[in-house]
């Protein structure tokens, strides 16, 4: 039983009493260049951009964190259950994607755990019952097919497909209803001639009121 859990907070968090290995994802890809030809020139773009964007951050420390964690993924035992612990929100929904795309040729079982429906989009309101419940009884089995659907959201994404990724989350919103929003939201973060996506203009106007 393996578990890949969206960041440390989780991590720090996640209950002893929940068997199997832990795998942290330490990236955000919602942010930056994403496409590349191979895993070897992604990790390339992404230490680059990471490197350029957050000084604090040196390509050695991508080199020796993230993607020995990324590394444990290609590398899971083919019997093994994988249970992906994500978020509703495009953030954690453009990882989710990038995890699947990952694992699509491992033959294990893939299980999502989403926090509970009156909070989607923090594991960190969750107590430690409250993590072991959504475990327990919530966690979804994805089969063969919706990885397939899921995964391809990544190729998507890479390259700047978004109407084609609506068109998806629009065909499985009764199976996976957190898809068309997340979808919905990088649409709306796109810009647009003079607009700069939603994100920033959000974040101008909030500093016009203040």
């Amino acid at each position: 039983m393996i578990h890949i859990l969206n960041g440390d907070s989780l991590a720090s968090q996640f209950p002893e009493s929940i068997p199997g290995e832990k795998i942290i994802f330490w990236e955000a890809l919602i942010n930056g260049q994403v496409k590349a030809d191979s895993l070897e020139e992604f990790w390339i773009t992404r230490s680059r951009f990471i490197n350029e964007n957050y000084p604090d951050v040196s390509d050695l420390d991508y080199l020796k964190l993230s993607i020995p964690e990324f590394e444990k993924i290609l590398r899971m035992p083919s019997d093994s259950k994988i249970y992906c612990w994500f978020e509703e929100d495009l953030f954690c929904q453009v990882n989710l994607w990038f995890v699947l795309n990952l694992l699509q040729n491992h033959p294990g079982e893939v299980y999502l755990v989403l926090p509970c429906t009156d909070s989607p989009f923090h594991f960190s309101r969750l107590n430690e019952q409250e993590l072991i419940e959504s475990f327990e009884s919530k966690a979804q089995f994805i089969n063969e097919k919706e990885r397939r659907i899921l995964e391809n959201l990544w190729a998507n994404f890479q390259n700047e497909e978004v109407f084609e990724a609506l068109k998806i989350s629009e065909n499985f919103k009764e199976r996976f209803p957190f898809l068309k929003p997340a979808v919905e939201a990088w649409r709306d973060m796109i810009p647009v001639g003079d607009y700069p996506g939603k994100p920033k203009a959000t974040l101008l106007e909030i500093r016009d009121e203040l």
